[in-house]
């Protein structure tokens, strides 16, 4: 499955480390994307609900929308989409008829655009992809700094709000157009409507999904971010999504480091000295991954 070319796989550790957010897949050594393998939701043990932070925004009508939509259904799966996401766009035809199922179950499908519908260009290609694609489920545009907006780097993902506007289990990260995920999904929300507490948690269904060589690696440039996840936070918090977007095929630890210089009167000369360190080891560690990809 593809996805969306992020600029850097630390992306996804900061969705993490910011909001509990779980991904699950191999980094593809052609492209250096991040691949999704297949996943689950399970109905499971209760859980403390994270809050969907309040917005105001716009449905592509044009109409105000806000927060209090997730009230008027048992339950609503959020979509998250941009217009250059092949991934997100082949779904979409499977979304249409799930939206369908969810509607007899009480509950909505919700797309939102990721910024690229943020202008009047961008939101007449993204009505153009919804037209093609025969969608008829209602699709949002929030601002580009919305507190979860920014959490979202891999695309799709999709995330079940109950009706009290609490984000139920992680988020699924990965198209959900296949029947047996959908089916899961359908489950999960029976147990919304029935008050128990559920998790949705995003496994692999392929156990022979090939195993990359470099995945002891990745974890060790994990680690750089986990160990000192507050300084690491402050710097993501300062990124724009766009930034990284128009920089996407630029060396990460590069492009760290720019956005560190930029910023860098904001932070201590211990914060300083913890992301220098850290982006020498990431350096080191790509390195490795160079040298190991090309054997």
């Amino acid at each position: 499955m593809k996805t969306k070319k992020t600029i850097i796989p630390v992306f996804l550790v900061a969705a993490m480390l910011a909001a509990s957010i779980t991904a699950c897949g191999n980094k593809d050594a052609s492209s250096g994307t991040k691949t999704e393998s297949g996943s689950k939701v399970e109905a499971g043990s209760k859980v403390t609900a994270q809050k969907f932070p309040a917005f105001k925004g716009k449905d592509f009508d044009g109409n105000d929308v806000d927060e209090s939509l997730f009230s008027k259904n048992e339950a609503t799966l959020v979509n998250f989409w941009f217009n250059g996401c092949s991934a997100c766009v082949n779904e979409m035809p499977a979304l249409e008829k799930f939206s369908k199922k969810l509607k007899e179950q009480g509950a909505e499908l919700v797309g939102i655009n990721a910024g690229t519908a943020s202008d009047e260009k961008g939101l007449a290609e993204a009505k153009d992809i919804l037209s093609k694609q025969g969608v008829t489920y209602r699709n949002l545009i929030l601002p580009n700094d919305h507190e979860y907006v920014r959490t979202i780097f891999t695309f799709p993902t999709t995330v079940i709000v109950d009706k009290q506007g609490n984000i139920i289990g992680d988020p699924i990260v990965g198209a959900i157009e296949d029947e047996k995920k959908q089916a899961e999904i359908l489950k999960v929300i029976e147990e919304i409507k029935a008050g128990n507490g559920v998790t949705a948690k995003v496994t692999s269904d392929d156990k022979n999904a090939p195993v990359d060589p470099a995945a002891s690696l990745y974890e060790e440039e994990n680690k750089v971010f986990a160990e000192n996840a507050d300084v690491w936070n402050k710097l993501f918090s300062k990124i724009k999504k766009d930034e990284a977007e128009k920089n996407a095929d630029k060396p990460y630890v590069e492009f760290l480091t720019e956005q560190f210089e930029a910023a860098k009167a904001d932070f201590t000369e211990e914060e300083s000295k913890v992301i220098k360190e850290g982006l020498t080891k990431i350096a080191e560690i790509e390195k490795k991954i160079e040298e190991l990809r090309k054997k």
